[in-house]
């Protein structure tokens, strides 16, 4: 398997600590959190420039439904729109 097929299969939600869509399913699995914060409690997801933040509520909002919680998540797609929304945060003025 190459790495960029591991990418497609297991795709990095939170790109400041690197922690992947099975890790953060695991742990909506094995811990259950209350609250779409406590993710931040698997690797620090979450707790960097606070992208991911939105797409760990929606995982955390899925378990909760009983769905495969980020089965949607896109590697490329997830790369380009945090690029995306990186450089409009560069060119906001302070």
């Amino acid at each position: 398997m190459t790495e960029d097929q591991t990418s497609h299969e297991d795709p990095t939600v939170c790109f400041c600590y690197r922690v992947s869509r099975a890790k953060l399913a695991a742990f909506l699995r094995k811990q259950n959190p209350v609250v779409a914060s406590q993710l931040s409690e698997c690797d620090g997801a979450g707790t960097g420039c606070g992208w991911c933040r939105k797409l760990l509520e929606d995982m955390h909002a899925s378990h909760l439904a009983g769905e495969d919680p980020g089965e949607n998540v896109d590697q490329q797609s997830n790369e380009a729109a945090r690029r995306t929304w990186r450089s409009a945060r560069r060119s906001e003025p302070s």
